[in-house]
């Protein structure tokens, strides 16, 4: 049971966590800047898929 117990405060934890305020950093860069760069980047640069990595021949 406590693994459920355990699962049950990390999805409390994950809930609760907010996003940055606007004079905040996210890690070194500051939220307004972030904010400011996703505004003025267009659709077609920013890919919603990860790229597939490439197997290096064994």
């Amino acid at each position: 049971m406590s693994d459920i117990n355990k699962e049950i405060n990390s999805s409390n934890i994950s809930e609760q966590k907010e996003e940055p305020r606007l004079m905040e950093s996210y890690g070194s860069f500051p939220v307004w800047s972030l904010k400011l760069i996703d505004a003025i980047t267009p659709e077609f640069l920013i890919s919603k898929e990860p790229v597939e990595k490439k197997k290096l021949p064994q």
